[in-house]
C-alpha cells in the first residue's frame, strides 16, 4: 500500500525536529548541530530510534497513534519491530499479530521484561514502535535508571523518542508537562494532539506548558480523526490499516476505505514533519 503525503506547515511554537535531528535515522546516521544544552542527544549519530507511544492515561489514543505509526513503517518498507507493552489492553498486538510483547513494571523482576525492547533493536539493527500502557511513568523511569538505558542507547547510536498523545484536558496536559520536565533533556518528545477531542482552549492557554514546549523545541502535531463508525469497524474486526483499505462488509465500502486512506495521508504527513522518521 502506498500513501502519498505532503508536509505539514508548523506553527511558530513547533520548531522542526528536522533541524534538531538532521533527520538522522538510518544506517549511516547524521550528526546534528542544535544547541546540546537543549537536548544533549542531538550532537550524536543516530542509527535507529525507539518510538514510544505514550500518554500516561487510558483512552487518550495511544494505541491508535502506535498502530498508525507502525503502519507508516510497513507502508514505507522501513525495517521495524513492533512492541506491545500494554499487557492489560493489547490492542496493538490484537491487530498486528506479529509484534512482540514486553512489560514495564515497578516490580524489578517484571520490569526487566522491558529489556527485550532494546535487546531486539540492537540485535536486529532496526527501529521499534512501542505501545506503552497507562500510568507507566514511574515504571519507565525506574527502567531507565536501573539499566542505564540512555547510556546504552547512546553507545549503540539509538535514540528514544516519546510520542505523547494528549486530549486537551487538564490531567492529560499535566502528564505531558511532567514527562517533558523529567525526560526531554534526554528523551525528545513529540506532542500529538488527538483530534478525536475537540476543545484545545486549555492547551493553547497553558502558558507554562507552551513555554516548556518552546524551550525544549518539541514538535506539536495533530492526529486526525477517523469517523466513529470507521474507527469502530477497524477495531471490532481487528483490521490493520492496510487490511481496512481492502475490507468490504456491512456499512463498510469504498467511502469508508477512502476515509481510512485520507486519515493515513494526513497522519503520515504529520509524522514526517517531525524529522524523527527515516528519510524516504
Amino acid at each position: 500500500m502506498t500513501i502519498t503525503t505532503g508536509k505539514l506547515t508548523k506553527s511558530s511554537t513547533n520548531t522542526s525536529a528536522d533541524n534538531a535531528n538532521g533527520n538522522s535515522e538510518g544506517n549511516d546516521g547524521v550528526n546534528s548541530t542544535v544547541n546540546a544544552e537543549v537536548n544533549p542527544s542531538v550532537n550524536r549519530r543516530v542509527n535507529h530510534r525507539i518510538h514510544f507511544a505514550d500518554g500516561n492515561k487510558g483512552g487518550v489514543g495511544k494505541s491508535v497513534l502506535c498502530r498508525t505509526l507502525y503502519q507508516w513503517f510497513l507502508d514505507q518498507q522501513q525495517p521495524v519491530i513492533g512492541v506491545e507493552a500494554d499487557v492489560n489492553s493489547p490492542d496493538f498486538k490484537g491487530i498486528y499479530a506479529d509484534v512482540m510483547v514486553a512489560q514495564f513494571s515497578e516490580d524489578e523482576t517484571l520490569g526487566a521484561r522491558a529489556n527485550a525492547i532494546v535487546n531486539a533493536v540492537v540485535d536486529a539493527q532496526k527501529s521499534a514502535v512501542v505501545n506503552l500502557p497507562a500510568t507507566v511513568y514511574e515504571a519507565f523511569r525506574l527502567w531507565l535508571r536501573d539499566y542505564d538505558i540512555l547510556t546504552l542507547a547512546t553507545d549503540n547510536h539509538i535514540e528514544l523518542v516519546k510520542w505523547f498523545v494528549v486530549t486537551g484536558e487538564f490531567d492529560s496536559l499535566k502528564s505531558l508537562e511532567i514527562s517533558l520536565s523529567s525526560f526531554d533533556r534526554r528523551i525528545p518528545h513529540v506532542v500529538v494532539k488527538n483530534l478525536k477531542y475537540g476543545d484545545w482552549t486549555f492547551f493553547e492557554e497553558s502558558d507554562d506548558l507552551q513555554a516548556l514546549i518552546r524551550e525544549t523545541q518539541t514538535p506539536v502535531i495533530e492526529l486526525p480523526k477517523l469517523p466513529v463508525r470507521v474507527a469502530s469497524t477497524v477495531l471490532q474486526q481487528r483490521l490493520t490499516y492496510a487490511d481496512s483499505l481492502r475490507h468490504r462488509g456491512k456499512g463498510f465500502g469504498v467511502v469508508e476505505q477512502a476515509a481510512v486512506k485520507s486519515y493515513l495521508r494526513s497522519a503520515y504527513a504529520a509524522f514526517e514533519s517531525t524529522g524523527y522518521l527515516p528519510s524516504l
